[in-house]
């Protein structure tokens, strides 16, 4: 196919160059690069013959001539024959053309490559294959352990995460730019899990403090009650209300640790609906009522009725748990204060304080569980230590932005955005 395109390529521009007083040349390079045998014959008469690539026929091959003469007594316009040259007993392809009525074009040329470089590249291709085969083997396997190896390490590394036997270490040796960020990546994983394994035991601490003492102070108070003030219905019911309130202590951590369970498991799926959050947040603080007897106040002058799109129990256990943080940690003067700021697109929710406040480091840590600043664990304070890491979970489930204001001594400011109704 190769020798037939060439041969019409070249038959083609033979064609175009005869009127060219340049033609010998041209032709001459045309047999030389293509390795074929040009005769132009014009008037009967030889015009241009070249004979440079040797495994073509001679001019004066009777088998050749013959071929030509009958084509050129045929009137025919185009010749394309293949045919056995007996002097090189080879196969060869003759083209002819007719031109102008009086001019004819022949090209030949041999279909079997007979040239010795040929040969030799025939003969040397079979241990330049073995060579190119032996040296990819050895590039291969080079190259192959430069990546394996990283990778092995940092295999038999992340099967150290899930014991405690050796720190782990991903920090391995190579160029290989996605192995680096695997490694790095992998490291900060393992920090991560040190610090959440860290924070599991402080939370089961914790967890197991705040059972202990009410299930403690529970069985003292209920032995007192029975065995000693038995007779004593004033000290008896006193015991009992101990009883009652270190019970619903215990019952508020248990159901904390629920919900948190749940909205953490991914369990819980909102409800969203449009309800009026002027109305509600009025009607959480009528809640919080009794604390007026003990000197608390609670200022929430919205009359202008706001809607939002939002789980209603998820909002309403916000609002709640950032109200009984604020009366935890407000100041002396025990005032709380909530805001509805509004905009565009969104309703601002602010409860606010006036608390000693929390430090710039502390503000993001707020929010886990447990937390306490300097690490105080206040039994005074009412609460289970879970209310703050429940608002974060469910803000985040709704995809609310949230966060804290706060100077020290002057104190802080909860807020989180909703969504208004269109």
């Amino acid at each position: 196919m190769n020798r037939i395109n060439t041969l019409e390529q070249t038959l083609t521009t033979v064609e175009k160059s005869l009127d060219n007083k340049n033609y010998s040349a041209i032709f001459d390079e045309l047999s030389l690069d293509n390795e074929v045998c040009i005769q132009v014959i014009s008037d009967d008469e030889l015009m241009y013959y070249s004979n440079f690539y040797r495994h073509c026929a001679n001019k004066d091959n009777e088998q050749l001539s013959e071929l030509k003469d009958d084509f050129i007594d045929s009137n025919k316009d185009y010749l394309k024959i293949e045919f056995i040259n007996n002097g090189f007993n080879n196969k060869l392809l003759l083209y002819g053309k007719k031109v102008n009525n009086d001019k004819y074009i022949f090209i030949n040329t041999s279909l079997e490559p007979m040239d010795k470089s040929i040969e030799l590249l025939k003969s040397q291709f079979i241990y330049v294959a073995l060579t190119v085969l032996i040296l990819s083997f050895i590039i291969s396997y080079y190259f192959s352990r430069r990546i394996a190896d990283p990778i092995l390490k940092i295999n038999n590394e992340a099967k150290k995460l899930g014991t405690k036997s050796s720190e782990t270490n991903f920090i391995c040796n190579t160029d290989v730019y996605e192995l680096k960020e695997l490694s790095n990546t992998l490291n900060e994983a393992a920090k991560e899990l040190s610090k959440t394994d860290e924070l599991r035991r402080e939370f089961l601490a914790n967890v197991s403090h705040d059972l202990k003492t009410p299930l403690t102070m529970i069985e003292a108070y209920a032995a007192s009650a029975r065995d000693l003030n038995y007779n004593n219905k004033k000290k008896r019911e006193r015991d009992l209300n101990v009883i009652i309130d270190e019970a619903e202590r215990l019952n508020m951590l248990v159901n904390d640790i629920l919900v948190l369970s749940k909205i953490e498991s991914k369990t819980n799926k909102l409800k969203i609906e449009s309800f009026n959050i002027t109305d509600f947040i009025k009607t959480i603080l009528e809640r919080f009522a009794i604390y007026k007897n003990d000197g608390y106040t609670f200022e929430f002058n919205e009359e202008k009725s706001y809607f939002i799109e939002a789980d209603k129990k998820g909002i309403e256990r916000v609002i709640y748990n950032l109200i009984n943080n604020a009366i935890n940690y407000t100041g002396s003067d025990k005032k709380v204060k909530i805001e509805l700021i509004k905009d565009e697109k969104t309703l601002t929710v602010k409860v606010i304080d006036t608390g000693k406040g929390i430090e710039e480091e502390d503000k993001k840590l707020v929010w886990n569980k447990y937390f306490r600043i300097n690490k105080r664990h206040r039994r005074e304070v009412v609460g289970t230590g879970l209310g703050l890491s429940i608002v974060k979970q469910i803000l985040e489930e709704h995809n609310f932005d949230y966060g804290i204001d706060s100077k020290i001594n002057k104190g802080t400011c909860f807020w989180f955005k909703c969504k208004t109704k269109k």
